[in-house]
């Protein structure tokens, strides 16, 4: 680890990086965590958007980590095995990287989403803005891809309290779902596990608020 991270501290390219990128501000970090380094990241704090670059030594990859709002996974795009072949990747994607992340682009949407109707669901205008203090931060106009086939259509967030309710659909099992989280703490519930936008708006219109609530009551 010692050798990666004097490699990385010579690394000519953090120099040259863009202080401002796509709306994102970066960030030098220079900082170890157990088996992982970070080495940078660009943020967007006001959309809760940011790219992590980083070596985790435990499976000697170099590792893009995604967060949107709280939700966070690794973009495969970047897993490499050495800083010349993430150096690359970063000249030929970083900015395209950044941009998606700013700005929803329907085009990435696979065609099994667009088929369910997912994004013109008329349903999208009966979700209240805001539900006791979580705000609305997904809709299902703008599904975010995450990984394992599932997309994020519906995201209530509580960023102060690190707590949201997120329904999911799931292109391989052609199915809805959602979790709690609780100060990060996962929390499944069948509440809102359906079929078809039909059932899954019946069953919104039950317990979307309700739990809601009930989460807010947990956090106090």
């Amino acid at each position: 680890m010692e050798k990666i991270i004097e490699q990385i501290k010579e690394w000519t390219l953090l120099s040259k990086l863009p202080k401002e990128l796509e709306g994102f501000t970066l960030q030098h970090i220079s900082r170890q965590e157990g088996t992982k380094y970070f080495i940078f990241a660009y943020q967007n704090e006001g959309r809760h958007r940011k790219l992590t670059v980083l070596y985790d030594a435990a499976t000697k990859d170099y590792l893009g980590r995604v967060t949107i709002g709280l939700t966070e996974f690794c973009d495969t795009t970047f897993i490499v095995t050495s800083l010349d072949a993430l150096e690359k990747i970063l000249l030929e994607k970083l900015r395209i990287t950044l941009q998606r992340m700013a700005c929803f682009d329907v085009n990435t949407v696979e065609s099994i989403v667009v088929q369910k109707k997912i994004l013109t669901w008329q349903y999208e205008h009966m979700l209240p803005k805001r539900i006791a203090d979580f705000e609305l931060f997904i809709a299902p106009n703008e599904p975010l891809r995450i990984i394992n086939g599932s997309y994020i259509i519906i995201e209530y967030s509580h960023f102060a309290t690190e707590s949201n309710l997120v329904i999911y659909y799931n292109i391989y099992r052609d199915e809805f779902f959602g979790e709690m989280r609780i100060c990060r703490t996962p929390q499944m519930t069948a509440d809102f596990d359906a079929g078809s936008l039909q059932e899954l708006e019946e069953k919104l219109g039950k317990r979307l608020v309700a739990t809601l609530e009930t989460m807010q009551c947990q956090i106090g």
